[in-house]
């Protein structure tokens, strides 16, 4: 749509199951969050995985949604030839002020019907990540039995194994910790 001249690149819009949608502002303290995030994250992952922040992903020809950071499977091109799909992704974070509904009920199924192992909406009103952040957990909560059949298929389980790195940002990001985070920041 940039290309014919119907949205620019400073329009904050994503594409999801073919509707185009405008995106929240971004507060204070989402944007912080999202910086400590991608500085942990980038810190613990930068020789195993690319830490994508607030860049489309490509989940289908319908959906092309902006997480606020995703992690992907390295690559030598950076995702310079074409933008990450399904198979890219690792992780999915979502950071939810005001979104938070619309973030568990819209994004995550969505990620997990497009067979993304794992999606975190954040709360940040409580502080914590959401109770159903796990996209497996997320399709049988939302009542998605097919799509939890194929996460499953494709070796999504409860609680997926992470580097020995990243054992304590995974732990403090499941509690919902805070301090921690902001101390391995």
């Amino acid at each position: 749509m940039v290309e014919v001249d119907i949205l620019s690149e400073e329009d904050r819009v994503e594409l999801i199951d073919g509707e185009v949608f405008e995106m929240s502002p971004i507060g204070n303290r989402h944007a912080a969050c999202v910086g400590v995030l991608t500085r942990v994250l980038t810190l613990l992952l930068q020789r195993v995985a690319l830490v994508w922040v607030r860049n489309p992903i490509r989940l289908d020809n319908y959906s092309e949604p902006q997480p606020d950071l995703v992690v992907l499977k390295s690559r030598p091109d950076f995702y310079r030839k074409s933008l990450p799909t399904p198979e890219d992704v690792l992780l999915v974070i979502e950071v939810s002020d005001t979104t938070l509904e619309y973030d568990r009920k819209v994004k995550v199924p969505l990620y997990a019907r497009a067979g993304i192992p794992e999606a975190w909406p954040i709360n940040l009103p409580e502080e914590h990540i959401a109770p159903h952040g796990h996209a497996l957990y997320s399709a049988v909560y939302n009542g998605h039995f097919e799509i939890a059949a194929l996460l499953l298929e494709r070796g999504a389980y409860p609680n997926p194994p992470v580097e020995s790195s990243a054992d304590a940002v995974w732990i403090a990001v499941r509690r919902g910790d805070r301090r921690m985070l902001e101390l391995l920041a």
